[in-house]
């Protein structure tokens, strides 16, 4: 009989020992969820995190709380996310800039890619427009390679700053197309956007929610888009897969990352829901008025789109010596 006891005492503790780990995350989300936005109000990153953030509240029954953390290109917001508890309470809301651009580009991060990140899910993309000024004689994608190759040097391009997307975007196009250009960085978008218009500069790479204004103008002519599908914002301009670059393919995308060792059912609890919200039309509707176009990819290809970047743009930082101190 003892011995019986025994075995059935092991047997509960054994029990024990394999539902004790999932009980937390059977009962997740017990409080409210903060969801880190790692730069200021009113940006990408900020606005649609802000849309993600509306639509999990419901489906997870705890309020979803954007908290913005801006400073150091998102290295801040995102340094405090990935050293927090992994309880799937403290949520990341990265881009491409926080989990590959900037990780490539800088010597000393304060956090290690690509193994300190759980990969929850990218949600959305968006690509920029090739705009230029339209006294310069291209029309096409063709016609500014033969002329970039005819004249080295002398486009110059802006953008908001060494070793942000649209530079890199560009780095990417002049290595695929064999051309080269001069990079005029800027402060911000809008300034590159202001000496554009005035002529001072020949292109500058945009989303094509920054461009709205000037669609139905002669302000500037759009040749190309970067993204992998024509954008609807603008569905006369092809891609630059179209136009026979189909490796200078780029968009910035949005993800929901947490800390490493996020248990697995938490992980795949907000991988559920998350799901649900982007098939749902009205959140589909919002983030697309935005410019952004639903994109989602989850867990392992994720993690293996977010690797296979880094490399490609630690690639294009060494050839080209941009480092970010």
């Amino acid at each position: 009989m003892n011995g019986v006891r025994r075995i059935a005492s092991g047997l509960i503790l054994l029990l024990a020992t394999c539902v004790a780990p999932l009980a937390p995350a059977a009962d997740y989300p017990a409080k409210p969820i903060k969801l880190i936005s790692p730069y200021s109000p009113g940006g990408g990153n900020d606005l649609t995190a802000r849309v993600i953030a509306e639509a999990l509240t419901p489906r997870l029954g705890q309020p979803v709380l954007v908290e913005n953390k801006a400073g150091a290109g998102g290295l801040i917001g995102s340094d405090y996310v990935l050293k927090s508890a992994p309880d799937g309470y403290t949520l990341l809301f990265a881009s491409l800039d926080t989990l590959t651009m900037v990780p490539a580009l800088k010597r000393d991060m304060p956090y290690r890619m690509p193994d300190d990140v759980t990969y929850i899910a990218k949600t959305s993309e968006n690509g920029m427009t090739f705009a230029v000024n339209p006294k310069l004689p291209v029309k096409t994608i063709a016609e500014f390679v033969a002329y970039a190759k005819a004249n080295p040097g002398v486009v110059r391009y802006g953008t908001n700053g060494v070793g942000a997307a649209p530079h890199l975007a560009v780095e990417l196009f002049m290595k695929k197309a064999g051309i080269r250009m001069q990079h005029v960085p800027y402060k911000g978008i809008s300034n590159a956007m202001t000496d554009l218009l005035g002529g001072h500069i020949d292109m500058v790479p945009l989303t094509p929610i920054a461009l709205s204004s000037y669609l139905n103008s002669d302000a500037l002519r759009v040749i190309g888009y970067t993204g992998a599908a024509r954008h609807p914002m603008i569905p006369n301009v092809p891609t630059l897969a179209e136009s026979g670059f189909p490796q200078a393919t780029v968009t910035v995308w949005y993800s929901l990352v947490g800390p490493s060792n996020l248990p697995a059912p938490v992980a795949e609890r907000l991988r559920k829901e998350l799901t649900a919200a982007l098939s749902d039309p009205a959140v589909r509707a919002k983030l697309e008025s935005s410019g952004s176009t639903v994109s989602p990819v989850y867990g392992d290809a994720f993690r293996k789109m977010v690797v296979d970047e880094f490399a490609q743009w630690r690639e294009i930082g060494r050839e080209q010596n941009i480092v970010l101190e």
